[in-house]
């Protein structure tokens, strides 16, 4: 009988510097994770537009492409396309190696071809249950979805605002404002 391999978020690291590919670890099995060049330029401007804005106000960490540790045994240790961590809540936390075992208070989720809406709003249910505050999925192009704790989701069309002025005070812009044009 063949078995599964169980990896751990210690071993996640090391696997994606010998392959050279990202993954995300669910329940201790590898998923490899598959962006498009339209992806990535989304989710680099959603990262441009919130640095743009903590330049200002200083108010903590913008992330991209950042995994966090869910759970152990088995381990789950997810990534944010882009996102925003408060000042203070990374006292004492090592970012420099592995994931810390907390959530960003903000997640940015863009859909890839390949996955489907309930795959991410599984993962941004599991980002919420970690301590997220809001999360946003990107349908490119199209509309944005944010999630809140305890809230029905709410769609955002292009020319919608989006805000979230309990962790990003003065941030709003326009879901097309996300969509990079040329690309």
């Amino acid at each position: 009988m063949a078995t599964k391999a169980v990896f751990r978020a210690e071993d996640l690291e090391g696997i994606q510097n010998v392959t050279g590919r990202r993954y995300e670890l669910v329940k201790g099995e590898l998923y490899e994770v598959t962006t498009t060049v339209r992806h990535t330029a989304i989710a680099f401007r959603i990262g441009h537009l919130l640095s743009s804005w903590n330049e200002t106000m200083r108010a903590g960490n913008v992330i991209g492409d950042a995994g966090f540790t869910f759970e152990r045994n088995p381990d789950t240790v997810r990534a944010a396309d882009a996102g925003f961590i408060r000042k203070g809540r990374l006292e004492g936390v090592n970012t420099r190696r592995g994931y810390p075992e907390m959530a960003p208070d903000l997640a940015f989720e863009v859909r890839s071809p390949n996955d489907t809406w309930a795959a991410l709003r599984r993962k941004a249910e599991q980002f919420l249950e970690h301590g997220a505050q809001v999360v946003v999925i990107i349908e490119p192009d199209e509309y944005a979805e944010v999630l809140r704790p305890g809230q029905e989701p709410r769609r955002l069309d292009l020319d919608d605002v989006f805000e979230a002025p309990d962790i990003l005070p003065g941030f709003s812009c326009r879901v097309r404002d996300f969509f990079p044009e040329e690309l």
